[in-house]
């Protein structure tokens, strides 16, 4: 079974993340194959919107695969590529020229949050949990999503979602600015008075507001902001401290 499904569907593609036994987290398989998938979204989809969710009930996507990560301990130039990728695939994300809407149908933790900020519009299922848990693991937001979901979100919002490191239900969520709207299921996200408006305006007028939106990104140095954010993180993934917490959660998940 593949670790991404993709299918089309009234001018809607969808992408689901494939690996709920482990938290639908990203090792460089995923991360390989979602670029493949956006890169040909990008060059030849006609889709409306994009629509990206986790499969299963318990988890949109829980970060970076531990295992994967850890295996770079020793290996910093390793552990870089794979972050600049994450964050050039987050970067891709942002910048397609349809409407995206990420629905975190459980678990959104970490990079699984940045992941989630690449899109345009964040909705959530009523039992979700969201938390940029970085900082209670000794190291900052990482592939860049932190400086884009700066370009989303006011400044005391953002600096009191990442710097609390906690983990907010889904109505937290929306209160603070991260989460539009809260829907029932993805059956339930369908009938959203937005993605019911957004379908039936041409797709020209999809295509032309966000041209606008992402010219302001070019013209602000979003790849280049959000890349250093990668590379000022890398010394603080070494820490002894952070290191400690991967090999905690990875016996946690082995047992």
């Amino acid at each position: 079974m593949s670790e991404v499904i993709t299918y089309q569907r009234d001018e809607i593609d969808y992408i689901f993340l494939n690996r709920p036994k482990n938290g639908n987290c990203i090792d460089e398989n995923m991360a390989l194959r979602l670029s493949e998938i956006i890169q040909d979204i990008h060059l030849k989809s006609k889709s409306k919107l994009v629509i990206l969710t986790g499969e299963g009930m318990n988890y949109f996507c829980t970060g970076g695969d531990l295992k994967t990560i850890y295996k770079f301990k020793d290996d910093i130039n390793g552990l870089e590529t794979f972050n600049l990728k994450m964050c050039d695939l987050i970067y891709q994300i942002a910048m397609l020229p349809q409407l995206t809407i990420c629905y975190i149908n459980g678990y959104a933790l970490g990079g699984g949050c940045e992941l989630a900020s690449a899109f345009d519009f964040r909705y959530a299922s009523h039992h979700a949990k969201i938390g940029f848990i970085q900082g209670q693991m000794g190291i900052p937001t990482s592939w860049g999503g932190g400086t884009l979901l700066q370009e989303k979100m006011n400044d005391q919002d953002w600096l009191t979602l990442l710097s609390s490191s906690n983990i907010y239900t889904a109505f937290q969520a929306k209160k603070i600015g991260f989460v539009q709207e809260l829907s029932k299921d993805l059956n339930s996200l369908h009938n959203e008075s937005f993605i019911s408006l957004a379908k039936s305006i041409p797709t020209q007028i999809h295509l032309q507001n966000k041209k606008i939106l992402i010219r302001k990104w070019l013209q602000g140095n979003l790849k280049n902001r959000m890349e250093e954010e990668v590379i000022s993180a890398i010394p603080l993934w070494f820490s002894n401290e952070h290191l400690k917490n991967i090999e905690q959660f990875i016996k946690k998940l082995e047992k």
